[in-house]
């Protein structure tokens, strides 16, 4: 890991590195074109062939991409059905148990329509009436993230939920993913990928659905394409690479620290494992332990390339200054392993999602703990929240005024019409209290 010395330093450093440009990903998309272009010329190419030619056109770029598309992207019941049926009854229960815990979280968060009392005023909450949650294929079966997108919509009243996953050819997706579908009550399954998924989901085809919103992480291809069609389609956030920081003072078990960083590091060569120490110390005996731990790692490789290519350490002299560093990088999850964990909390204010106390594992929000793991990433969490159920409702506000209400604040709201020069909107307030007052 890289080392920056001092809070100022990695302040400085976390600021540097959110407005810094990523490196240039450029693709053909295997002969797809006749040029190398970047994500977001390649994600609109992509729509525009999806939208002018629909199935034919997901075909054309699936066989480009994968040397094969299916027949048909509709996943059939039986399959679904089948893939729960075949599962082991232990990892069925697993996964029942994280719906479970994802739904009782999710419906303490639900808002709720209210009105002041009198009618007069107030807000109804409507629930979305589709929704995409779209589910990475990559190296890892993510059936947690089909829990984590369906749940919370479910929760929310969405009717229509279809989950996107991609799957080569004829075969079918993981059974994981398939079974966690049933379990977290997804309407129906589609086999498709890439930013032509996300095409697909927003502008419909011949067999696919558009939607109200998409949701759920993806690659730089599928993070572009949600990019570019925002606006005609709803979505719930642009997600980079996963992301951990973890504070530790000589309080932390370096086992612990260590396999924090090592449980995000494995997810991808450009996931960002970060510590923020109170003394080098902490960092050699992290160092040292990650090593070790890293020997019998299956997926050592990937894991070691995160460190190589992003992963840093900053030292700092307090536990302040720790919690400085991390509002400047706002993570996507932010472990606090201090003796003074909790007094830290308050003072928080950028984090995807907050993990306080060595029992408080990250894993255990990723699979079992309640809130959903689709959180904002790349320091977006200054302004951005993890998914969750009011990502899925609108919220209206209502007003039913009686004519006393409109008359005691009718002319307050002339006169501020008349000051912004818009003598129209004074006017629809103007004839409707002379005729109230018989003017």
């Amino acid at each position: 890991m890289k080392r920056v010395i001092g809070a100022a330093a990695g302040i400085e450093y976390f600021k540097r590195e959110r407005n810094m440009p990523a490196d240039a990903v450029l693709s053909d998309g295997n002969g797809l074109f006749s040029d190398m272009v970047s994500p977001d010329e390649f994600a609109a190419r992509v729509i525009d062939i999806v939208r002018n030619e629909g199935d034919a056109g997901l075909a054309r770029i699936n066989t480009a991409l994968d040397g094969s598309s299916p027949k048909t992207f509709a996943v059939p019941q039986s399959e679904i059905d089948s893939a729960f049926s075949n599962m082991d009854p232990a990892s069925i229960k697993a996964l029942e148990l994280a719906a479970s815990r994802v739904k009782k979280f999710q419906i303490r968060g639900l808002p709720k329509s209210w009105s002041d009392g009198t009618g007069k005023f107030g807000e109804r909450v409507t629930p979305l009436g589709s929704v995409a949650a779209y589910v990475p294929g990559g190296t890892a079966p993510l059936a947690s993230t089909v829990i984590m997108t369906v749940v919370p919509a479910k929760v929310a009243g969405v009717k229509e939920i279809i989950v996107a996953t991609p799957a080569p050819g004829d075969s079918m997706p993981h059974p994981a993913v398939l079974a966690a579908a049933k379990i977290a009550g997804a309407s129906r399954v589609f086999k498709l990928g890439g930013a032509q998924a996300i095409a697909a989901l927003a502008y419909g085809t011949e067999s696919i659905p558009a939607v109200d919103l998409i949701c759920g992480p993806g690659s730089a291809w599928v993070t572009a394409a949600k990019k570019l069609v925002f606006g005609d389609v709803g979505i719930d956030g642009l997600y980079g690479p996963t992301e951990t920081l973890v504070i530790a003072d000589e309080s932390a078990d370096p086992r612990f620290t260590a396999s924090d960083l090592i449980a995000q590091a494995e997810h991808d060569t450009v996931a960002m494992p970060i510590l923020v120490a109170l003394s080098e110390d902490i960092v050699d005996k992290t160092e040292a332990e990650i090593e070790r731990q890293m020997a019998d790692l299956p997926r050592a490789s990937t894991a070691s390339a995160a460190f190589k290519n992003r992963g840093v350490a900053v030292v700092v002299d307090t536990t302040i200054e720790a919690i400085d560093v991390a509002n400047a990088a706002a993570p996507e999850h932010l472990c606090i392993l201090t003796k003074d964990a909790e007094d830290l909390v308050d003072k928080v204010t950028s984090a995807g999602g907050l993990f306080v106390g060595e029992w408080s594992a990250e894993v255990m929000a990723d699979y079992v703990a309640g809130p959903s793991h689709v959180m904002p990433t790349a320091g977006t969490a200054r302004f951005s929240s993890a998914l969750s159920v009011r990502d899925f409702v609108r919220v209206t506000p209502i007003l039913a005024f009686d004519d006393d209400t409109f008359l005691e604040l009718s002319k307050d709201a002339e006169l501020l019409a008349k000051l912004e020069g818009l003598h129209g909107h004074a006017a629809a307030s103007e004839y409707r209290r002379r005729h109230i007052v018989g003017e």
